[in-house]
């Protein structure tokens, strides 16, 4: 997509009963691939599936161009890699008196581990997760978006891009909303690897750009009287105390989740992207 661009704000005409047809079978298509591992159309085909019901020429016009990028970039391929991905600009601010609080507070707080899980057969790896939230992105509907994206050792496992389910009025929510989802997936990958004869000891960075989020150690405003706000700020302190997790501060220009929630420029696309993929030929 454009850099910037909000096919929300399309005021074009309104595909007929062929055109419509034509978009439905498209979409379908585009899921699939994103399915299939194509993380770098994900914001795109996540923003214009929910114009299905009622797609126009602008809407149809974003579609082909999304397959036009497919053909022109048909031989990427994601880089499978054990070693530890190198965290960029990552600063860690989860000081010793936040760690002290986060105990005090959730006392109880530990990592439930199924006791039939096999005997590991394989050293541990790292599992590492990007997360970041554009606040307010749909500018009809003012709902923020959510991007995540999960390595297991310089591995893509699990990518996500979906609006977020509530409104929330600030960047803090927003971010917070994203953070537990990242969690959530964090523990479900955690579980998945004890399953297959991989050791799990360690904690999982968490990485996110937002340092308010990740280094917030105090009784939080209004904000947290709403209920899913509240939800997802206690589901992350909980997990950081329990050892599951550990946020960790990035620059935004290295946080790789980035091409999941917005629309931005070539140059941030490739310098991004190219980290997890490469080009079966020399002229990509």
């Amino acid at each position: 997509m454009m850099d910037g661009d909000h096919p929300e704000e399309d005021s074009s005409e309104i595909l007929g009963d062929e055109g419509h047809k034509k978009y439905m079978m498209l979409i379908g298509m585009l899921n699939w691939i994103v399915c299939l591992g194509r993380m770098d159309v994900a914001f795109a085909v996540t923003s214009l599936s929910r114009f299905s019901a009622c797609p126009r020429k602008g809407h149809l016009a974003r579609l082909l161009r999304i397959f036009g990028c497919l053909k022109k970039y048909k031989n990427r391929r994601i880089v499978v890699n054990s070693n530890d991905p190198i965290v960029i600009g990552g600063k860690d601010v989860l000081e010793l008196n936040f760690q002290d609080l986060l105990k005090s507070q959730y006392p109880d707080a530990i990592e439930e581990i199924d006791c039939k899980v096999p005997k590991p057969l394989v050293e541990k790896i790292e599992i590492t997760a990007f997360v970041d939230s554009d606040h307010a992105h749909d500018k009809v509907t003012r709902r923020s978006i959510t991007g995540l994206l999960i390595l297991v050792g310089s591995t893509p496992v699990y990518f996500l891009s979906k609006r977020q389910g509530a409104i929330v009025t600030s960047t803090y929510g927003a971010e917070f909303c994203a953070m537990k989802t990242a969690v959530k997936e964090v523990q479900s990958v955690r579980y998945m690897l004890r399953c297959l004869g991989v050791k799990i000891d360690h904690t999982s960075l968490v990485c996110g750009d937002n340092k308010e989020v990740i280094q917030n150690c105090t009784i939080p405003d209004s904000h947290l009287k709403k209920k899913h706000v509240a939800i997802a700020y206690h589901k992350t302190r909980e997990a950081a105390a329990a050892g599951i997790v550990h946020p960790l501060k990035i620059n935004s220009p290295n946080n790789l989740a980035d091409i999941l929630t917005k629309a931005v420029t070539g140059k941030t696309f490739w310098s991004l992207y190219g980290k997890l993929t490469r080009s079966m030929n020399q002229g990509e």
